[in-house]
């Protein structure tokens, strides 16, 4: 895409990617993307923390099991989002902006409220209805288009077209996180299971369903691997943990040898996704293709 430049020639529409914090991804994937993440707030009683800025994942994770009270979280403001497409929009870029899932945060509504309020003609809003680095892999695709030159349009058409293609697959301790931050969803058929029996879940159009139970982690980290890939072939692919990066590791070995082609990642869940889920998660997410 083309626009005028005040000279009467024509200079080209830089398109600027921006996400979330619940996209896991590194302060390095982001510089040398250049993505614009907006971060999503941690609440331990009155102080507030900015994900993956003010408190990375093992500071979390510290704090969450020195306190007596559990933190909360909250979306960025509608003014946030506005402050940062504005700064963006000064030099007269266009934006695809690309979030978590609708269904379990209002942070998409407010990145498309803001959008409205400084002019949506030049900033496009995408639902991810995922999380982690699904979601991030979708940021990481929409800077590799806008390098390329691709225009604004067609840049959300490609990351409105992973949407289907990203999957969550997880293991979690306890679902006592998820109950209480209000986002167990369809996974609540697992609760009162028993004892030492950890539940399997997946993001599935946006919310958190159950997948399965295994009886012990190790049972329960030996269905996931089964689980990979199940359901299309495995184009990105990322291990997701919160406090258990041994795990983390031995699963990647465990997968390596299936994805020979595969640059896996390890990606620490930040302090908004390990509210929710509690320490000791660990899961896949990747996009299938």
């Amino acid at each position: 895409m083309l626009s005028a430049a005040r000279t009467g020639g024509y200079t080209p529409v830089v398109v600027r990617i921006v996400t979330d914090s619940t996209a896991d991804l590194t302060e390095e994937q982001q510089q040398a993307a250049g993505i614009t993440v907006v971060p999503l707030n941690v609440h331990f009683g009155d102080q507030v923390f900015r994900d993956h800025v003010d408190l990375t994942g093992d500071e979390f994770f510290r704090r969450l099991k020195a306190s007596s009270q559990l933190p909360r979280t909250s979306q960025p403001s509608v003014g946030v989002f506005e402050e940062a497409f504005k700064k963006l929009r000064a030099g007269g870029d266009e934006i695809v902006a690309v979030h978590l899932s609708s269904k379990v945060s209002g942070t998409y509504n407010s990145a498309l409220m803001a959008a409205q309020a400084v002019g949506q003609e030049a900033i496009e809003v995408v639902d991810s209805l995922s999380t982690s680095m699904a979601l991030g892999f979708m940021a990481l695709e929409g800077a590799k288009l806008a390098r390329a030159g691709t225009d604004r349009g067609a840049i959300s058409a490609r990351l409105r077209a992973l949407v289907p293609k990203a999957r969550v697959i997880c293991v979690v301790d306890t679902l006592t996180y998820l109950e209480r931050g209000g986002r167990i969803g369809k996974a609540r058929a697992l609760l009162g299971s028993l004892l030492n029996v950890k539940p399997i879940l997946q993001l599935k159009d946006g919310e958190v369903v159950p997948l399965g139970r295994a009886r012990g982690r190790p049972q329960a980290l030996s269905r996931l691997v089964e689980l990979l890939g199940r359901d299309g072939t495995v184009g990105q692919l990322a291990i997701m943990h919160g406090a258990a990066q041994a795990d983390a590791a031995q699963l990647r070995n465990r997968v390596a040898s299936s994805y020979p082609g595969l640059d896996i990642l390890l990606t620490e869940i930040g302090a908004v996704l390990g509210t929710h889920t509690g320490p000791g998660v660990i899961g896949f997410t990747y996009l299938v293709t």
